[in-house]
């Protein structure tokens, strides 16, 4: 009796009251334009009532449509840019970056960089149909861009932008925290829209990377020191440096159940494309063991790839029948190294954790 009376009814039955409920849970800031165009797609009713897109669940909107720039003597500004990448599950999986450009449409963007894709890869479906799709948020990325307005001078020490931005919001309070091409550490408060504040100005730091962890943010130097900020500047230290101070360029990953790793590249100077141009050699991956307060090396990494991007990094877990590439690091290469190797890439380039110690770790595909 109880189940035919269900079928009786359709989602487009629902109370409007009961569906504003429901938009409201997209409201908490984990959710995005993706959600809601999810939400949308149950029916036509629900397509009427929902708005493509919602202020209250986007970041940016917290603060100025131009934020200053580094440099106050410079007539120009920044522009704060949002990208997400996520996880959809059709016939097969596929790991793809947008970026919203106005209400419900979006622009596709590759996975390392922000360049724009112009062509689709192969097998990939024409369209896609969220109700018969899954599709999963795997992480929210964010940079700077320069704009110019008066077309003034300013000094080569300051960076055009910057592709290493987080955007903290908690209790009311909202920040942009960056780092500049000079190594350093700025943060702009939302409601603030005067010029950007260095959190640590020391002569002998220079931070590499820096990662959203919940409500706070997680910043490493180029030795491997790292350290957590919260939304209000409370800075505590995560773990010392690595011996030596490691390798040449360090990257920040969240991985399953809030675990910390630490992704140190190696590089060298190779020829590409007529100039010269760094290229990676080796990766070494370290976990954090936050009571210890430091980075202890892993060998292996599972069935989780770890992408290593210029604007954020992130990890995907690879069950079975998944996606290709548990074990591996996927990174942005321009590289016509390794000739010893006789391996030549110019775009995507795979490290093998698992075959690292097997004297072979590149992969070519």
């Amino acid at each position: 009796m109880e189940s035919s009376l269900l079928l009786r009814y359709q989602w487009s039955d629902l109370p409007l009251d009961l569906l504003e409920l429901i938009s409201d849970r997209l409201n908490d800031g984990s959710s995005d334009t993706v959600d809601r165009l999810c939400l949308r797609s149950v029916c036509a009713t629900w397509r009427r009532s929902l708005p493509l897109s919602n202020k209250n669940t986007n970041p940016l909107c917290k603060f100025p449509p131009l934020l200053p720039f580094w440099s106050s003597s410079s007539s120009g500004f920044f522009i704060l840019k949002q990208s997400s990448v996520y996880k959809l599950e059709a016939s097969q999986s596929w790991l793809v970056k947008l970026q919203e450009t106005s209400p419900g449409k979006m622009r596709v963007l590759d996975l390392f960089s922000n360049d724009r894709i112009c062509f689709k890869p192969e097998n990939f479906p024409e369209k896609i149909d969220l109700r018969e799709s899954h599709v999963r948020l795997v992480r929210r990325s964010y940079r700077v861009e320069y704009a110019n307005k008066g077309g003034g001078e300013m000094s080569s020490f300051w960076s055009l932008s910057s592709d290493k931005v987080v955007v903290l919001s908690s209790r009311g309070h909202s920040a942009v925290i960056a780092i500049h091409s000079g190594g350093k550490l700025g943060f702009l408060k939302s409601g603030d829209d005067e010029r950007w504040r260095i959190l640590d100005n020391s002569w002998n730091v220079t931070y590499e990377d820096i990662m959203s962890y919940g409500e706070n943010c997680i910043v490493v130097d180029d030795k491997g020191r790292t350290v957590i900020y919260d939304v209000e500047f409370k800075v505590s230290d995560l773990a010392e440096g690595l011996p030596g101070g490691g390798g040449h360029k360090k990257h920040l990953v969240e991985c399953h159940g809030g675990e910390v790793f630490l992704v140190d590249k190696y590089v060298k100077h190779v020829w590409c494309k007529s100039e010269f141009s760094k290229s990676a050699v080796e990766f070494r991956v370290y976990k954090l063991k936050r009571e210890e307060k430091r980075w202890e090396e892993v060998r292996e990494l599972g069935d989780v790839a770890l992408f290593i991007g210029e604007d954020c990094s992130f990890s995907v877990e690879i069950m079975d029948g998944d996606l290709a590439g548990g074990g591996c690091i996927f990174y942005r290469d321009y590289r016509n190294g390794g000739r010893s190797r006789g391996v030549y890439s110019d775009g995507d380039g795979v490290f093998n954790m698992e075959l690292k110690d097997a004297g072979k770790s590149w992969v070519s595909y």
